[in-house]
């Protein structure tokens, strides 16, 4: 498998760069981390947007949405949610539709709109990502969202994470390997040492001595850190598909339930068929 990894959103500047590309969205503090806590906790779907006013046009058809988002880690105003996650508990989102607007994160998401895979990963679920996405065919294209075009220390650190674990579980090298894909790797050698055995402690403590980190801890955020680096706590793939985002299981019951109608509507009309005749 061919790996490429961008170490800030800004590097992707045409939607359609990623069209038809297995692509990993990747946006520690707080946006892909937040979002998989959200569908764990039972929200329907999410709607990612890359603006505040997009974000309320699409709620605003919508009764049983939120509004979710950021601007400079602080809750938008007008908006239901921000985006910290400890907000998003079951009573607070369960089957509701969250439209959601982040300075980073969604923005990222979006520009991987016509991407023939899109998946969401933070470090809370990057073992089962790594597992959905080493059975994937083609290339695959890994975006770090960083801060406002900046590169951000986690995303990194954790993009390299996931092609250690990409490796392990291909059982063998990663193909591309150039020098973006090498600085992911090496960084989070650096922090985690090479085994690739990381720990949630690990990971809260490099968080913290980040930038996004030790911003969102004067906004009053600091507990956010400690949820985001819970390793592998989620089981859960969220996949961005026809605008929304759902978890892996979802859309792959709903597949199947057009699958299935698809074939009693093929049997129907041909039964209508052999009437006529």
């Amino acid at each position: 498998m061919n790996v490429n990894l961008f170490l800030s959103n800004n590097l992707i500047s045409d939607d359609l760069f990623l069209k038809d590309k297995n692509v990993v969205i990747i946006d520690i503090l707080r946006a892909t981390s937040s979002m998989t806590i959200a569908l764990a906790n039972g929200a329907k779907e999410i709607i990612p947007t890359d603006t505040a006013s997009t974000a309320a046009r699409i709620a605003k058809g919508r009764g049983n949405s939120l509004l979710c988002g950021e601007r400079d880690g602080k809750i938008v105003e007008g908006f239901n949610l921000g985006n910290s996650p400890f907000e998003f508990t079951e009573d607070a989102i369960k089957d509701k539709i969250l439209v959601w607007s982040t300075t980073n994160g969604s923005v990222s998401i979006v520009k991987a709109k016509h991407a023939k895979t899109a998946v969401l990963a933070s470090f809370l679920n990057i073992s089962a990502v790594v597992d959905y996405v080493s059975k994937l065919d083609g290339d695959l294209y890994v975006v770090c969202s960083g801060k406002l075009s900046d590169v951000c220390i986690e995303d990194v650190v954790c993009a390299g994470l996931l092609l250690m674990k990409l490796g392990k579980a291909l059982g063998r090298e990663l193909e591309g390997i150039d020098d973006p894909e090498q600085i992911a790797i090496d960084l989070c050698k650096f922090y985690f040492a090479s085994s690739g055995r990381v720990s949630s402690k690990a990971v809260e403590e490099m968080l913290q001595i980040t930038e996004h980190g030790k911003y969102l801890s004067s906004l009053g955020f600091g507990h956010d850190l400690e949820v985001c680096s819970k390793i592998d706590s989620l089981p859960f793939v969220p996949l961005f598909r026809n605008g929304v985002i759902k978890l892996k299981e979802v859309i792959e019951s709903e597949d199947s339930a057009k699958t299935k109608l698809k074939k009693v509507n093929l049997i129907k009309d041909e039964k209508d068929s052999v009437k006529k005749a």
